[in-house]
């Protein structure tokens, strides 16, 4: 967490300003420790932060689109690991599939997430 705000959130559109902004976590304890609120302040950024249990009704697309997205990509990589066509290193381990590969999951996964949302 410390890396992304240092690296990624203080780079955003008005972050090298420190222009006060806000930013909406949920309660992943990398996002709620004392080190991480300190170097928020820092940045000028407010963290609020999700109760537990409300991800449905406060995050909508974490529940519509991510999750069935993960699940999708899941068993297309599930469907990968059956094939018998994987390449095997010398310490007896599948091998990782090329880009190529992610690329089609992700592809046929996004495909069938617009097609769930319609």
């Amino acid at each position: 967490m410390k890396l992304w705000l240092e690296k990624v959130w203080s780079k955003r559109p008005g972050g090298l300003l420190k222009k006060p902004s806000l930013l909406v976590c949920d309660q992943f304890k990398a996002h709620v420790t004392e080190s991480t609120k300190r170097l928020a302040t820092k940045v000028k950024t407010h963290l609020a932060v999700i109760p537990g249990g409300l991800t449905s009704q406060l995050q909508p697309l974490d529940v519509s689109v991510n999750k069935p997205f993960k699940g999708f990509m899941h068993e297309e990589w599930a469907k990968w690991t059956e094939t018998l066509t994987h390449l095997i290193t010398l310490a007896g381990k599948v091998k990782q599939p090329s880009i190529s590969n992610v690329y089609e999951w992700v592809k046929n996964s996004w495909q069938r997430v617009k097609v769930r949302l319609l």
